[in-house]
C-alpha cells in the first residue's frame, strides 16, 4: 500500500485524538433517512381526537392523566405514555400522583416543535424507541444518573442539539439513537462497556466522542472513523445543597440533580458547593449575587454563599474549580430564574443568573466533567443583566 493510500484509509493519531478524513466520513453507506426504515415511525392515530397533533400512541383506557402528562402503571412505578404540555424546557417530574417515573414511552415527544430541553430525573431508567425523535428545535438534554437504556431512534432528527453527556449509568444506546442531528459535534461517554446497537449517529458529519481509553466507546469510534478523545480516568464528584424560602436547607444534590425548586415560585437564598476526589487535587469555589448586597466575596469547599434568616434572594452566582488539577476538569452550572426558568449552561467562573433586574434564583444543577469533552446542553444565554 502506497503512502497515499495509508494516508487515505489509516487516519491519524495523535495525542489520544483519532482523525479520520471527513471524505470518508462523509461517504458512509448508511444514509440518515435509511437507518430508520425498521423504526416503524408512523404515528398511530388511535386517540387522536384526546388533542389533535399530540403524540399519544401508547395511551390506552386504562391511562391516567396527571398535569401534563398521560401515564400507565408498571410494576415499580408508571411509564409516561404522552405529553400536552407546551413545550420549550420541559422538566420530566421524579413522580406522578405519588409514583415514581421509571420510563418514558416510545413516540411521547414524537415531532414536538416547541421542545427546546428536556431534564430527566434519576428515576427514569429507559427512553423508548422514538421517544424524542424529529424535535428539531431541542438544543438541551440532560440524563439522570438512573437511565440504563436509550431506545432506537430516541433523539433522531434532534437539529439543534450540540452536546450531550452520557452518564455511566446507560448501559445501551439503541440504533440510530443519535442519527440526523447534524449539529451535535460533541458526545461523552463515562460507562466504558456500552452498547452501541449498530449505527447509532448515522452520518453525522462533525461528530467527536470523547470517553475513556480501551472502552466500547474507543472501539466504536475507530471502527467508524469517528474522532476519539480520551477522557483521564480519574472522576469528580460534586455535591451542593441550598437553602430555600419556606423549606431551608435541603439534602444534598449531586453531579446535575436540580438543587431548588421549579415551578413553586421560591427563591434560593444560600448555597454550599463542595467536590469529592482523593485521586485528584481540585477544589471549588463560588459567590452569589445577593438581594441588595451585590456579589459577595469568593468563598470555597462547603462554605455557606448566600444568607440565611434574611430573607434575601440569590441573583447570580459564579463557580470555578482550583488546585493542582484545574486544568483537566471544567465545572459547568445553570440556574432556574424568575421569569425565564432554565438559563444556558455557564462554564468555568462565568456569570449565571441575572444581575440588575431583582429576580430570584429558584433552583440550580451543577456538573464537573474533563476538560474539553461535551458541555451538558446549550451554552448561549447563561446570565441576563
Amino acid at each position: 500500500m502506497n503512502g497515499l493510500v495509508k494516508q487515505v484509509f489509516c487516519g491519524l493519531i495523535i495525542a489520544g485524538i483519532c482523525v479520520f478524513p471527513i471524505g470518508i466520513i462523509a461517504k458512509e453507506q448508511n444514509h440518515d433517512t435509511e437507518l430508520i426504515k425498521n423504526l416503524d415511525l408512523e404515528a398511530s392515530d388511535e386517540n387522536q381526537s384526546l388533542n389533535e397533533g399530540t403524540q399519544r400512541s401508547e395511551i390506552s383506557l386504562n391511562s391516567i392523566h396527571a398535569g401534563d402528562y398521560w401515564y400507565d402503571t408498571i410494576v415499580g412505578g408508571i411509564r409516561i405514555v404522552a405529553y400536552t404540555g407546551s413545550g420549550g424546557n420541559v422538566d420530566i417530574p421524579a413522580t406522578l400522583d405519588g409514583k415514581s417515573v421509571l420510563e418514558i414511552g416510545s413516540d411521547v415527544f414524537n415531532g414536538n416543535t416547541s421542545l427546546t430541553g428536556v431534564n430527566l430525573p434519576n428515576s427514569v431508567t429507559s427512553l423508548g424507541m422514538r421517544s424524542f425523535y424529529n424535535c428539531p428545535n431541542l438544543d438541551s438534554v440532560f440524563l439522570g444518573n438512573g437511565l440504563t437504556t436509550i431506545g432506537n431512534g430516541s433523539f433522531w432528527g434532534a437539529q439543534a442539539l450540540n452536546s450531550i453527556i452520557i452518564p455511566s449509568s446507560v448501559t445501551t444506546i439503541g440504533y440510530a439513537a443519535f442519527a440526523n442531528c447534524n449539529a451535535l459535534t460533541k458526545i461523552t461517554i463515562f460507562n466504558s462497556t456500552l452498547t452501541f446497537d449498530g449505527q447509532v449517529f448515522g452520518t453525522i458529519p462533525h461528530l467527536t466522542i470523547y470517553g475513556y481509553a480501551g472502552s466500547t466507546a474507543e472501539s466504536y469510534a475507530y471502527a467508524n472513523m469517528r474522532p476519539f478523545i480520551s477522557l483521564p480516568a480519574s472522576y469528580v464528584d460534586v455535591y451542593y445543597s441550598t437553602h430555600v424560602q419556606n423549606v431551608g436547607w435541603q439534602s444534598a444534590k449531586k453531579n446535575g440533580e436540580i438543587s431548588g425548586t421549579v415551578g413553586q415560585g421560591l427563591r434560593l437564598e444560600g448555597i454550599k458547593i463542595l467536590v469529592d476526589n482523593s485521586e485528584v487535587n481540585v477544589a471549588i469555589q463560588y459567590q452569589t449575587h445577593v438581594q441588595n448586597i451585590g456579589w459577595q466575596p469568593m468563598v470555597s469547599n462547603g462554605d455557606l454563599s448566600g444568607t440565611t434568616g434574611l430573607s434575601l434572594r440569590l441573583e447570580g452566582i459564579r463557580i470555578e474549580l482550583d488546585g493542582v488539577d484545574v486544568g483537566k476538569y471544567d465545572v459547568y452550572y445553570r440556574v432556574h430564574a424568575q421569569n425565564y426558568g432554565w438559563l444556558d449552561w455557564a462554564k468555568n467562573g462565568a456569570s449565571a443568573g441575572t444581575e440588575g433586574m431583582a429576580l430570584r434564583l429558584e433552583g440550580i444543577q451543577i456538573i464537573v466533567v474533563p476538560s474539553g469533552s461535551a458541555a451538558p446542553g446549550a451554552t448561549v444565554v447563561p446570565f441576563a443583566s
